[in-house]
């Protein structure tokens, strides 16, 4: 039911509150107040996604068609930068609900892992994070801070695989997270579990029809590496035959 104006909605009341009396009315006009009260959130929302989405452009319209098309973060000048961190900030601030915030602040952070600054991209990992995203990002965000972690330290190793243990990610980021599992079992010692994660993650790329080439080089790499324990025999002693 619509109505075409507040004043025929005044009369409509007024009639109904002389043929029903009170409760009838309020009933009528509360229901009136939650839709009116609804159809504005609704603008709202629609208003909130189109101005963080606006701003989400103007980090793209930074970035030239190269820089874009590039698989790894490009190397930004001073002035690409200050507009990026310019533009981050204010998605955080202001919409730090919508999912423009997510990925902007996913970019920032690839962007401070290649200036090397680890902390700052920590930082904006786990800010992402905190925003409870939806599983893609969340999954996303993760694994990009189990790297960040062990890059500041291998001491981060379990607390690396205590996050992505947790993680539920779905099928088609198996590999990416079983990869990332390897590097927190080697960065332990573990180089059987580590093993059998990079292992799981060449076979789940493979089931995927992804190309990995890194993640058989990982497992190759560590094939390669001598049996455990060897790397501390003294090598002026012969190895011991029988």
């Amino acid at each position: 039911m619509s109505y075409q104006s507040d004043e025929e909605q005044v009369e409509l009341l007024k009639n109904l509150w002389k043929d029903y009396g009170q409760p009838a009315v309020l009933g009528i006009a509360i229901t009136l107040a939650a839709v009116s009260g609804y159809k504005y959130w609704q603008k709202m929302q629609h208003q909130t996604i189109a101005e963080a989405s606006s701003l989400y452009q103007n980090l793209l319209d930074t970035l030239s068609v190269e820089q874009q098309n590039q698989f790894s973060v490009p190397p930004l000048s001073e002035e690409q930068k200050a507009t990026v961190n310019h533009v981050v900030s204010s998605l955080k601030n202001d919409y730090a609900d919508s999912q423009y915030a997510a990925y902007a602040t996913l970019f920032l952070a690839q962007q401070q892992v290649q200036d090397n600054q680890l902390s700052a991209a920590r930082a904006s990992l786990e800010w992402v994070l905190a925003q409870k995203p939806v599983p893609e990002i969340q999954t996303t965000a993760s694994v990009r801070l189990a790297r960040v972690l062990l890059s500041e330290s291998s001491g981060n190793g379990q607390q690396v695989l205590d996050m992505l243990t947790t993680l539920n990610a779905g099928k088609s980021y198996e590999a990416t997270v079983e990869s990332a599992k390897g590097d927190a079992y080697l960065a332990l010692g573990d180089r059987k579990q580590a093993e059998m994660a990079y292992r799981k993650a060449v076979d789940s790329a493979q089931e995927n029809g992804l190309n990995r080439p890194l993640l058989q080089l990982k497992l190759d790499d560590l094939a390669s590496l001598p049996p455990a324990g060897d790397e501390k025999r003294d090598e002026t002693q012969p190895p011991q035959e029988g």
